[in-house]
């Protein structure tokens, strides 16, 4: 046995769940590695497992318990009964086109005249935009919904309500101490809400908003807006427990089962399976085809998406976002090549609890692209920068040790203009400002950093051998969608794992494709963004891996995605 090795893991440590205990698995009442996957995720009995696995509709809270509902109803209402124009204003990204669409084609439904507006990203920004109030102006509209964003645009509603627009904030971000003087702000952040999950993305408070809505006019809520959920939902990372696991659940079957022009001709040009389409497609193959028109051109392209009502309209832009995407990943691979030898330069230089990279000409729609990846390779918080003026653009991205939100605000007065979670984030700096700003961001790292591996932690559900993933087991892994924040798909461990076959595969030969044996058994496999570790495969492995099914040519097999491995010793 080979003892001496470089082992490139891909995290710290692995954390393997304990035991269940006899009592629960009596009370769940199904084989031990579905009983121990679902105590995993804080189910003790055979009822909430009935509840997990088939969301109920009594998921949904009473939309009235959120600030202003009834307020923000009536006034809607109003416009409808007098033939207002009614603007809605959606942020760029896939949780405001997906709420902007899904508030569009509600309203439109039950008689009303809007007109959706989504901002241009580096002209305008996030945030209610003063040219999107002249362009409303223009286009005589009297009230204004905004999607996503807007509780922090105070002085752009006050121009609004001086032009005679009055405004609706639907915003799931945090406030500030101080609100916009609008009709009505829904936002279960706000002190004064009582509504009980406080995790809905953008797109699903203003699908509270047309629940309420619906409701007062006694019609019954399309099906599609539930796709649209979906898409906001899992393109925004909300967690996927409670109201968000029944929209999310309800959305996959509304994509799966209802014709949609816009979605069904994405997952089409995709090369996916309508009918078999899982979250992990929706995150990975077509929510960044929605997002990339506003990363690269303008999000209008992506919302013409949506809104689309013809299929050869539908089909023509998914087309075009495809060959964009392809653009984009070009662009991104180019800049990281320049970004990882700047994250090697600078922790050289003893910069090694945050990840500082920038280039002027770096397009500032995919800085977020950037930052996120090398955040994920290193496990440091990330900020990629660029622009050639005065001002500059920066992206930020974290993780769970390091409140990135936080951090901005410690230093807020240094920034122009800035904005977030506590995992992604973003903000305009003047050029002078961005040294003193590493300094300061760099010595809340060190202190907050020090002592936190350069690796997450990966938890493991079970140690199994891989053909305990029959049919019925494959089948109940499909049961638990929708997987993503909250409900990560099962992670399993198999020792003593052979690998008969090992290659680079993809563009830059970045990921491995393996043919593996355990027990006489062999199993295709994909370890992502592992190619540079080929040599470590020569010796007997230990696996961390998902398993889901992979059709081809109408044919079903199991395929394993190795999450890491480390060498069998």
């Amino acid at each position: 046995m080979q003892k001496h090795h470089i082992n490139l893991v891909r995290y710290s440590r692995w954390s393997l769940k304990p035991t269940v205990p006899k009592s629960i698995l009596e009370q769940i009442n199904l084989p031990v590695i579905e009983s121990t996957i679902l105590f995993n995720r804080g189910i003790l009995s055979q009822n909430d497992s009935n509840h997990f696995i088939t969301p109920l509709e009594d998921n949904l809270h009473d939309p009235y318990l959120l600030p202003d509902m009834e307020k923000v109803t009536n006034r809607i209402s109003v416009a409808l009964k007098t033939n207002e124009t009614i603007g809605v204003f959606g942020d760029f990204d896939t949780d405001g086109l997906s709420g902007t669409a899904l508030l569009t084609k509600s309203i439109q439904t039950l008689g009303g005249s809007v007109i959706p507006y989504v901002p241009h990203r580096t002209e305008e920004g996030h945030g209610v935009s003063l040219k999107a109030i002249d362009y409303f102006i223009a286009k005589n509209v009297t009230l204004m919904i905004t999607v996503d964003c807007g509780v922090t645009s105070i002085q752009e509603i006050e121009l609004a309500n001086k032009s005679g627009i009055d405004t609706i904030v639907t915003d799931h971000h945090i406030p500030l101490d101080e609100f916009p003087d609008a009709i009505g702000i829904v936002n279960a952040h706000l002190g004064n809400s009582k509504y009980p999950f406080k995790h809905l993305t953008g797109v699903g408070i203003a699908f509270k908003v047309i629940e309420a809505l619906y409701d007062s006019h006694k019609k019954e809520l399309p099906e599609e807006i539930y796709a649209l959920c979906a898409l906001g939902t899992l393109s925004d990372v909300g967690i996927l427990e409670n109201e968000n696991r029944y929209l999310v659940h309800k959305g996959m079957d509304a994509i799966r089962n209802i014709e949609m022009f816009g979605i069904d001709s994405l997952i089409s040009e995709s090369g996916l399976l309508k009918e078999e389409i899982t979250t992990e497609d929706l995150s990975f193959g077509i929510i960044p085809k929605l997002n990339v028109s506003s990363r690269l051109e303008h999000a209008n392209t992506s919302l013409q998406l949506l809104l689309s009502s013809t299929k050869s309209q539908s089909v023509q832009i998914a087309k075009y976002l495809s060959k964009l995407n392809k653009q984009r990943q070009l662009i991104t691979e180019n800049a990281l090549i320049e970004a990882k030898r700047q994250v090697v330069a600078n922790k050289e230089k003893g910069e090694n609890n945050i990840l500082f990279t920038g280039k002027p000409d770096w397009q500032p729609g995919i800085l977020g692209l950037i930052a996120g990846q090398l955040s994920e390779e290193h496990y440091r918080p990330s900020i990629s920068v660029s622009g050639r003026g005065e001002i500059l653009r920066a992206s930020a991205r974290s993780i769970s040790e390091f409140n990135m939100i936080e951090a901005l605000n410690s230093c807020g007065d240094i920034f122009e203009q800035f904005g977030g979670h506590a995992m992604a984030a973003g903000f305009t700096i003047k050029r002078n400002n961005l040294k003193n700003f590493r300094d300061i961001i760099s010595s809340i790292a060190n202190e907050t950093l020090d002592n936190v591996p350069e690796g997450p932690e990966l938890i493991i559900d079970a140690e199994i051998s891989p053909n305990w993933l029959n049919q019925e087991t494959m089948n109940f892994l499909a049961s638990l969608e929708p997987y993503g924040n909250g409900n990560p798909m099962p992670v399993f461990i198999t020792k003593k794992v052979h690998v008969v076959s090992a290659k680079k595969v993809g563009r830059n030969g970045n990921h491995l494709k393996l043919t593996i044996s355990h027990n006489e058994n062999i199993y295709d496999a994909i370890a992502f963004r592992q190619g540079n570790r080929i040599k470590e495969t020569k010796n007997e492995l230990e696996i961390a891996y998902t398993a889901k099914f992979n059709s081809w040519n109408g044919k079903k097999s199991i395929q394993l995605t190795i999450e890491d491995f480390k060498v069998y010793e």
